[in-house]
């Protein structure tokens, strides 16, 4: 069996509270909230307007032309909105496709309006019923169609909402709208004489004074106005006789017409008028009188929705005093029945007091008075004398422990600086190694390079001193015979020949066998 209307209000019913606030959930509300928006739906469709339900659907008309200049024909279109799709799980090309919007012209879309509904649409619901309705029933809508279950919404006169299970809805709208491939013309609304507003209602007896009226009729427009054929005017050269007087109805918006004749007297023509004047006073008649029937309905708006306005404010201002006394209705009920949960647990203290008392003195034990006095002072003294005994030796113990604490304590340090003294011995005597090293591979490299400079410089000068057989070896730096280094890390340069001067300027190549020479 397809899922209806009346199995949605019920299951609304059954899991949503109210609309209307705390009486709890009613069919007849979400009925009418529904209806409301046919009601609202039909109104729309009728002047050649769309409605727009942003959780749900876009309902409106489409205009297409045969040709350039022709009258256009109008079909009806549905197309579901993406947070209704999402909600009834469709794939994402049911999506695209639902969603796409139409081939043509769209005709004006108006936004549902929710205060509009609820004032002109129905007398029984405010505009937070209308709002918090619909969303719920929109929202269980989508539901069903995505739990895959078959739905058949009716939508009054305009059509029919089903689904398959396959969770793709489908409307199809009814012979008023698509008959005739979508060219039938809607009834004529409310609203359609151009110009009126979109809530009328009969305009209050003080509004009367001010020129407005309900209906959006005047007095001057009472009267039918009848007008004779015009004759065509005739060239400037000529002047074109004066027509005829015309029993046409004088007021404030056409000026030059005739004052219409008293009973008894005749007609006195307030001016004489061309066919070309004439055309224009009339015309000038028309557009005045329709533009005051348009500001008399517009008015008669303006006071219908303030008083609608006015109401609703009472009515809420009404409800939020209600819901203030009921808060403190409820507050000084709790308040009540906590005065008397504290009383009752004071009774109930009292007499378990009563109960221990009775029951402790049920027996007869311990007798004090048996006991000799003599007996309970030793036993006292005893006691006394245990217990300071204990507590004696609780305080050596503590004293105890805590020395042997203190003495781990000062092991662990004395340990600790024993072992950085070792570590900073270490470290010094590993620095002494490495500076003698360093001087010791200072002192082979400056012993090196003196004596290769010395081989050098013999090499040059062979042929100044001596002969070839009188060449002796270059004068080597010993390094075995070298004083220890200060502490400053001074060395005698290995590069300087020990000569006992005390300017110690090294002696050149020529110098130096020239005095071996001497000394041999």
């Amino acid at each position: 069996m397809p899922y209806a209307l009346d199995q949605l209000f019920k299951d609304l019913a059954q899991k949503r509270s109210g609309v209307s606030g705390a009486d709890g959930p009613s069919q007849a509300e979400y009925a009418e909230v529904w209806n409301a928006y046919l009601r609202y739906l039909t109104s729309c469709l009728e002047q050649r307007r769309g409605l727009h339900l942003h959780n749900f659907s876009k309902v409106g008309w489409v205009a297409s032309r045969a040709r350039p200049g022709a009258n256009p024909s109008y079909r009806p279109y549905i197309g579901f909105t993406d947070q209704f799709c999402r909600s009834c799980g469709m794939a994402p090309e049911a999506v695209r496709r639902l969603t796409k919007p139409p081939s043509g012209e769209m005709c004006p879309m108006e936004d549902f309006n929710f205060s509009k509904a609820s004032i002109k649409f129905s007398n029984e619901l405010t505009k937070d019923q209308v709002f918090s309705g619909l969303r719920a029933i929109v929202q269980r809508l989508g539901e069903v169609i995505g739990d895959g279950r078959e739905v058949q919404i009716p939508f009054g006169e305009v059509g029919r909402l089903t689904c398959r299970g396959d969770r793709e809805p489908q409307f199809s709208f009814s012979a008023q709208y698509a008959g005739d491939g979508g060219a039938a013309r809607p009834g004529t609304g409310a609203n359609d004489g151009g110009g009126g507003a979109a809530f009328r209602k009969e305009a209050p007896a003080a509004a009367q004074g001010l020129g407005i009226y309900a209906g959006g009729e005047s007095p001057m427009r009472q009267g039918p106005m009848r007008q004779e054929p015009v004759h065509q005017e005739e060239p400037m050269l000529h002047r074109a006789p004066t027509p005829a007087p015309l029993n046409l109805a004088h007021s404030a918006s056409a000026p030059g017409l005739m004052t219409p004749p008293a009973s008894g007297a005749g007609r006195t023509p307030t001016a004489n008028l061309t066919g070309a004047q004439f055309k224009k006073e009339v015309a000038y008649k028309e557009a005045m009188d329709r533009h005051i029937c348009a500001m008399e309905a517009r008015a008669a708006e303006a006071i219908a929705e303030r008083q609608a306005w006015q109401q609703h404010q009472d009515e809420c201002i009404s409800q939020e005093r209600d819901e203030i006394q009921s808060k403190r209705a409820r507050a000084h009920m709790n308040l009540h029945h906590l005065r008397h949960q504290i009383q009752m647990d004071e009774e109930r203290k009292r007499e378990q007091r009563k109960e221990d008392i009775a029951t402790a003195s049920a027996h007869d034990f311990p007798k004090f008075g048996v006991a000799e006095t003599s007996g309970s002072k030793d036993f006292v003294k005893n006691q006394q004398e245990r217990m300071r005994a204990e507590l004696d030796e609780q305080v050596r113990t503590n004293n105890t422990l805590r020395n042997l604490a203190k003495q781990r304590e000062r092991t662990l340090e004395l340990n600790q600086l024993q072992a950085n003294r070792e570590e900073m011995a270490m470290l010094r005597n590993a620095e002494r190694a490495k500076k003698v090293y360093d001087r010791e591979a200072l002192a082979t490299a400056w012993n090196s390079e003196i004596r290769m400079k010395n081989i050098w410089k013999a090499i040059d000068n062979h042929h100044k001193v001596g002969s070839a057989n009188s060449s002796h070896a270059p004068q080597v730096l010993p390094i075995d015979g070298l004083p220890p280094p200060s502490r400053s890390g001074s060395v005698a340069s290995a590069g300087r020949l020990m000569t006992g001067s005390s300017r110690r300027v090294p002696l050149g190549a020529s110098s130096s066998l020239a005095r071996l020479e001497g000394i041999r």
